[in-house]
């Protein structure tokens, strides 16, 4: 509405800027006066002013027109440069052209009372049909409640009801066979199967609770039966180390026995020279060669008892040290060349009693902390794997032990040129109580010591290579263990 007055306004101005250009050109005043009363047809317009550029280029009131309603209205002193609206009127500014040139304006100021009067208008019977729907509307709600809303509002309450109570026994009141009736019985058909799984869930959760206790006490069953299977499992470890350790026993002590006889044997010669020497000297036929015979009989007599004394000693020593460390898991530094031939002295009578060789490559200066105990256990059951498990008797072989010095880590590498084994036995050759020899003096648990040995106290990794035929191969790398 407002850019319609504006266009009709601008146009009507329009063609009184081209009416009055002659007498503004003419500086007539009375006959622009004239021209500009013609607007009291329009009943609408409040005044018109047109302006004339002076010499200065200043624009000058030089006509004006008002109506009679509202005489007291002034133009302004200074026409505005551009069309503009208030509350209650339009303005709209033409300029007055002669040629190519501007010579004045025209100002019209339009009163906006009939379009406040046309807006009151349309309000009126925009309100009045809003009260007209409303009515018709609450007419068609009343009429439509009964038909629609109250069965919704029972079946609300029924779904209330249930959902509160939790009662799935409860039924919605059918009403007829329309949608809502529909929508009533699949509501009930709904409860009738929530109601039937609900009874379903009952047995089955009671049914489940007398699973849940024969469960609980199955497991306890379980839980004891494991309890005695790892206090089982302990004891045989522990008896397999001590089987260990009796071995040890055994070997250093029948290597012990060789020196300790060949002494016995030399000091029982000295004794019997030593009586015979006595005796000729006590009779007074002691010669010089005699006794020069004795001395050399008691020089040969002491050194080779001196000789295996030692010899006995340094046995009885070693055993003592490989004995305590097998019993303990304390770290200390040690020469680790040394070691493993200390741990090979004692298994020496198994080795005997076969063909087989043992070759060691190690540095013989290199010296660890770490725990040699477990290092001896480890060697021990090494060997003993292969002697029981990787030769026929009588089958010539050699067992290999290298011990590399990497940046961080000692890798032991363990091998033997025996049977070999078979994939199904390679993947379970770690697990406790696996053993081929069932029944043949075997255990199942020296190689699952030897990996708990490097896994545990070593805080290693160990790895097992291998095929029928082709032998064995052990590797065992554990990280180097600073000096406290």
């Amino acid at each position: 509405m407002r850019t319609t007055l504006t266009n009709n306004l601008a146009a009507v101005a329009e063609v009184f800027t081209l009416n009055t250009t002659a007498a503004l050109s003419f500086n007539d005043a009375p006959a622009a006066t004239e021209i500009l009363s013609s607007l009291r047809a329009k009943r609408e317009v409040l005044q018109a002013c047109i302006y004339k550029l002076d010499n200065e280029g200043q624009e000058i009131l030089f006509a004006r027109y008002s109506s009679g309603e509202d005489d007291s209205r002034l133009c302004p002193q200074i026409p505005p440069s551009e069309d503009f609206f208030t509350h209650n009127h339009l303005v709209v500014v033409s300029p007055v052209i002669l040629g190519n040139e501007r010579i004045g304006s025209l100002y019209i100021e339009r009163s906006l009372s009939d379009l406040w009067e046309s807006t009151r208008l349309d309000s009126i019977v925009v309100a009045l049909m809003v009260l007209a729907s409303i009515g018709i509307a609450s007419v068609l709600s009343l009429f439509l409640q009964r038909l629609i809303s109250n069965p919704i509002l029972a079946l609300l309450g029924t779904t209330k009801a249930v959902s509160v109570a939790g009662d799935y026994s409860l039924r919605a009141i059918p009403t007829g066979n329309d949608e809502i009736g529909e929508l009533i019985a699949g509501f009930n058909n709904m409860l009738v199967q929530i109601e039937n799984r609900d009874i379903a869930l009952e047995s089955t959760k009671k049914e489940l609770e007398v699973r849940i206790d024969q469960a609980d006490k199955a497991n306890s069953e379980l839980e004891e039966a494991l309890t005695k299977l790892k206090e089982t499992q302990e004891q045989l470890v522990n008896n397999e180390k001590m089987a260990s350790l009796g071995g040890l026993v055994a070997g250093v002590a029948h290597e012990i026995n060789t020196p300790v006889g060949v002494g016995v044997t030399a000091a029982s010669t000295l004794r019997e020279d030593t009586k015979a020497t006595t005796t000729l000297y006590e009779a007074g036929e002691l010669t010089n060669s005699s006794l020069k015979r004795y001395f050399s009989t008691c020089m040969q007599a002491t050194e080779i008892i001196l000789g295996n004394l030692q010899r006995a000693a340094d046995l009885i020593h070693s055993f003592k040290q490989v004995a305590v460390d097998q019993t303990s898991s304390e770290y200390r530094m040690f020469e680790i060349k040394r070691y493993i031939d200390e741990t090979l002295l004692s298994l020496k009578p198994k080795l005997r009693s076969t063909e087989l060789k043992v070759e060691v490559e190690c540095d013989p200066n290199l010296a660890i902390n770490s725990v040699p105990g477990a290092i001896s256990q480890i060697i021990t059951n090494l060997v003993m794997n292969s002697v029981q498990h990787g030769y026929d008797d009588g089958v010539s072989g050699c067992l290999r032990i290298s011990v590399e010095d990497q940046a961080k880590h000692i890798h032991i590498r363990y091998s033997d040129d025996g049977k070999g084994m078979p994939p199904e036995v390679l993947k379970k050759v770690f697990e406790p109580f696996f053993t081929t020899r069932r029944g043949s003096g075997g255990s199942g648990l020296g190689m699952h010591i030897v990996y708990n040995l490097v896994t545990q106290q070593l805080r290693g990794t160990v790895s097992l290579r291998s095929s029928l035929g082709e032998g064995s191969s052990v590797d065992i790398v554990f990280p180097k263990r600073e000096l406290d």
